[in-house]
Formats: C-alpha cells, sequence, structure tokens
C-alpha cells in the first residue's frame, strides 16, 4: 500500500518475523508444559552432540537479532544423551529472556564446556538482573518478576519454569547469579548418567 524504502522494509519485517518467534515458542511451551505435566510427552534420551545443538540454537540468535554483540565458546564434541527437541527449546527460553532483559547494546555470552565429570552450559547477559529475593521464585510455574503495572517485557511465565523441568527431567540442576557488573548467569550443569 505505502512506498517505503529498502531500510523501513527491512525493519518491519524484522520485528514481524521477531512477533512471529515469539508467538510460536509461546505457543511451544504451553503446549510441551501441558504435555510434560500431564505425562503426555514422552522424554527421548538419544546419544546427541550437544556442542552441535548449543551451537545450532546460538547461531540461530545470530541471524535472527544481527544488531546484539554475541560472545560464544562451545567446546566441541560434547555428546549429551537427551532429548534434542526439549533441550532446544530450554536454550532457547534462556536465550530469549536474554535478549529480552537487556538492552541492545550489551553483551550475551553463551558457553558450554566440559567441568570434571559435568558439562556446563552458561548463558550471560549484562541486564537489569534479578533480585535475590525473586531468585528461588522465578522457576515457579505462571512467576513473572514484578508487577503488571510495572512490567514493560511479555512473558507467560512458562519459560523458566519449563527450563527447570527440562534440566531437571535430564537429571541437570538449573543455577542463576548475579553477572558482573550487572547482569543474570544461568548455569545448566548435566552429569553422571547422562554423559556418553
Amino acid at each position: 500500500k505505502y512506498q517505503l524504502d529498502e531500510q523501513k522494509q527491512q525493519k518491519i519485517i524484522q520485528a514481524a518475523l521477531q512477533e512471529t518467534n515469539r508467538l510460536n515458542r509461546l505457543t511451544n511451551n504451553i503446549l510441551v508444559s501441558a504435555q510434560l505435566e500431564g505425562s503426555g510427552y514422552r522424554l527421548s534420551k538419544e546419544s546427541l552432540d550437544f556442542s552441535a545443538l548449543t551451537r545450532k540454537t546460538a547461531e540461530d540468535f545470530l541471524v535472527r537479532y544481527p544488531e546484539r554483540t554475541w560472545d560464544m565458546v562451545i567446546q566441541p564434541g560434547l555428546i549429551l544423551s537427551g532429548d534434542e527437541l526439549l533441550l532446544q527449546m530450554m536454550e532457547n527460553n534462556l536465550l530469549e529472556n536474554a535478549i529480552r532483559y537487556s538492552s541492545k547494546e550489551s553483551l550475551i555470552s553463551v558457553s558450554l564446556q566440559k567441568e570434571g565429570l559435568h558439562l556446563v552450559l552458561t548463558i550471560k547477559d549484562l541486564g537489569i538482573g534479578i533480585p535475590d529475593k525473586e531468585k528461588k521464585k522465578i522457576f515457579q510455574k505462571f512467576y513473572r518478576i514484578g508487577n503488571e503495572a510495572t512490567r514493560t517485557t511479555q512473558g507467560s511465565g512458562l519459560g523458566l519454569w519449563l527450563c527447570k523441568k527440562i534440566a531437571s527431567d535430564h537429571k541437570a540442576q538449573i543455577r542463576v547469579s548475579d553477572n558482573s557488573p550487572v547482569g543474570t548467569i544461568f548455569a545448566i550443569v548435566f552429569g553422571g548418567k547422562n554423559l556418553t
């Protein structure tokens, strides 16, 4: 209907794609959380290249958010026994939160390393951070920090609940801590029988 220059067209297309992706993730989160809670999802335990999965997931975000600054340190060849779809969903939710709660100019770091007998996936941002009193609550289903009047970001409160559930189903621990000088660090520690 309107003749827009190339830059405006790209900006509108990018915004539409990001909103479509957000709605797609929200729908998937709702469906998968219902299946996991109602035992309708059968967890797959296959040997997979977790390094390749993590790199692909992070690179998808690089393509979708080219204006962001990224740091990736992914040790190659790390094999994990698990459900590829759920693990990718967990990474998507953590990366989406890092983007949502930090400024466009700030760095987002993705790291996957073998540390002793464990694989440790770490996602760091330089965003607004999470107050200490909220850290234990954020993994509760439908819990969102702040209140409806002050919240500026969209969400369902399912993402971190799903991350904890997926980590737990893979016998992993999810931890949250403060980044320095600002921001949040999420670390998922896999060990034991999940490593092959």
